[in-house]
């Protein structure tokens, strides 16, 4: 009896660990999807072209997910070539590290966040570069008159096109 409400507890603990994850279908929110792919995201919310030759569409994550944990995370797609190779997370509504969460459990990219920063009450940054992406992450906390402001953000960068947004700046700037 002892070890069969061991297992079930153990049991529990991992779905609640991984609770995130099987609660929203993020799959097609990955680098390299096609524009196809998001088809009911470009109906809903607008496609732009920020800078010529990368377009981009915002939309909530509740379109997608009905989590509350996520409730007020906002997502961000950039396309080059009608290829996802960008994607930011961003958050300013609930304070429950749901993107570091989202960042290692989905993602995998292999955060270890620094308990020493975070009692310091001081901003979080991480970055990890694993098979030719950038995995960044920040949690960033308000001080002074900003205090209680905060702003978390998970960023997914495909680094062969890392540079294509500056590129096309340069060339706008020297027109």
């Amino acid at each position: 009896m002892n070890r069969f409400i061991l297992y079930l507890f153990g049991f529990l603990l991992l779905a609640q660990a991984n609770a995130f994850a099987l609660n929203c279908d993020l799959s097609k929110f990955k680098l390299g999807k096609n524009i196809g792919n998001f088809e009911k995201e470009k109906i809903a919310f607008m496609l732009t072209e920020p800078i010529k030759g990368i377009e981009s569409i915002t939309l909530p994550i509740e379109f997608i997910c009905q989590d509350k944990e996520a409730k007020g995370t906002i997502i961000t797609l950039f396309f080059i070539n009608d290829e996802v190779v960008r994607i930011i997370f961003q958050n300013q509504i609930v304070k429950n590290r749901v993107l570091f969460k989202l960042a290692n459990s989905f993602y995998k990219s292999g955060f270890v966040k620094n308990q020493k920063i975070i009692d310091a009450n001081e901003p979080e940054q991480y970055a990890i570069e694993k098979n030719e992406v950038y995995y960044l992450y920040a949690n960033l906390r308000g001080i002074n008159e900003n205090t209680g402001n905060f702003l978390e953000l998970f960023e997914i960068v495909d680094k062969k096109h890392e540079d294509a947004a500056n590129k096309e700046a340069i060339i706008e700037e020297e027109k």
